[in-house]
């Protein structure tokens, strides 16, 4: 009977931090994703406003009304600005996921690779007790005939 991988708690250990750190890899991914598609968002909306603007401004408008158009195109700058810093965080993160999630992926094959020796010795071991018992009976079955023989 083939004895038990001595180090198969690590080797499920292992798998189970690599299932969570593939998790969370899609998960930095759809966040960034998120981001990426706000950002998006943003730079339509303001491509949209100034575009307004510039028809507003073709027809004429007040100082105040200018103002008030160009406060709100630096804010979306602004937000812009912070999205563009959120999507470079997210890449970071991302990339640390993935870094993690690689060296988990590593361990495991290591852990793996070791395992499948461990069965691999374990088969050749019982094969050799078979062989073992085949030589031990088929000795004893040829005693027996000789045995036979002589009386």
């Amino acid at each position: 009977m083939a004895r038990r991988f001595p180090l198969q708690p690590l080797v499920e250990h292992t798998q189970d931090q690599a299932d969570k750190a593939a998790k969370r890899l899609a998960m930095l991914k759809v966040a960034w994703q998120a981001a990426d598609d706000k950002l998006q968002q943003l730079f339509s909306f303001r491509e949209e406003y100034r575009h307004r603007f510039h028809l507003a401004a073709q027809q004429g408008m007040a100082a105040a009304v200018i103002a008030d158009y160009q406060a709100f195109l630096r804010k979306l700058d602004g937000a812009i600005a912070q999205q563009q810093q959120e999507i470079a965080n997210c890449t970071v993160n991302w990339e640390a996921g993935r870094r993690e999630w690689l060296e988990t992926q590593h361990k495991l094959k290591a852990y793996q690779t070791l395992e499948r020796r461990h069965a691999h010795g374990e088969l050749q071991r019982e094969l050799r007790l078979e062989q073992r018992e085949q030589d031990e009976y088929a000795g004893k079955s040829h005693a027996r005939q000789d045995d036979e023989e002589n009386f």
